[in-house]
């Protein structure tokens, strides 16, 4: 066996996250709209919402566009939207549509800095 030369590893995290779009709802329009999506996709997962200090929500990407790439790679992470609610943490949230009991998961997301960094934008956001 020869020397396996070792390859550099570099670690660029995001520098800047950019939301095109904010929308503050209360908690239970919130989790009413995830389970909406999830009961319209194929594949009827119980939807998962991030949670870190008090604030729930969901972060819609941008389209991977040329443009969209290349900020990515400048250091600039694009959201076109974010929906959250302010709440305390529990595991899971219970949501009735119609006659039909249905549940949320909230996922402590407080160990992904960026995701973490949007919640504590949003926990400060007044709107316009």
């Amino acid at each position: 066996m020869g020397m396996v030369e070792m390859v550099k590893v570099t670690y660029a995290p995001y520098k800047e996250i950019v939301l095109h779009e904010i929308i503050e709802q209360e908690s239970q329009v919130l989790f009413e709209d995830m389970v909406r999506q999830a009961l319209a996709s194929p594949v009827h997962a119980e939807p998962t919402v991030n949670w870190v200090d008090g604030v729930a929500f969901v972060v819609a990407a941008m389209p991977p566009t040329e443009d969209i790439v290349k900020e990515g790679l400048e250091g600039r992470l694009h959201y076109a939207s974010v929906m959250f609610a302010r709440i305390p943490f529990q595991s899971q949230v219970p949501v009735r549509i119609g006659n039909q009991n249905y549940s949320a998961r909230l996922r402590k997301a407080d160990s992904n800095r960026h995701l973490a960094a949007v919640a504590k934008f949003l926990k400060d956001f007044k709107g316009e």
